[in-house]
């Protein structure tokens, strides 16, 4: 499940912050931006701008996985070929893509519906 509210957001990157124990003086300086505005961001009253979100990610070594964001890695290349179709289709195209893969699994056993 993906988090997005900024309370969330800024718990965990101040959670992430003290883990690697920087004080926020220290993270705000790295990343360029005042101290006072990484304290709102870490309350949540403001969200970081995404320059300073990346910034803060390579710093702090963290991934959109700490934040609820899934991440689908594959060593089988057609699997990747696959999420690659699925992510950059349109609605239309992968609705059609799916009712191909569900004639094809019909066709030779795999679905046994």
């Amino acid at each position: 499940m993906l988090y997005d509210d900024k309370e969330f957001i800024g718990k965990t990157i101040q959670t992430i912050r003290k883990k690697a124990n920087f004080k926020q003086s220290e993270l705000a300086e790295k990343i360029g931006i005042s101290e006072k505005h990484l304290s709102k961001i870490e309350t949540g009253k403001n969200l970081p701008s995404l320059d300073n979100f990346l910034k803060m990610a390579e710093i702090l070594n963290f991934s959109l996985e700490d934040f609820g964001v899934k991440s689908y890695k594959t060593e089988n290349k057609y699997r990747e070929t696959l999420l690659k179709i699925a992510y950059s289709s349109s609605d239309k195209e992968a609705k059609s893509y799916c009712e191909i893969i569900e004639t094809l699994n019909r066709i030779i056993g795999l679905n046994k519906n």
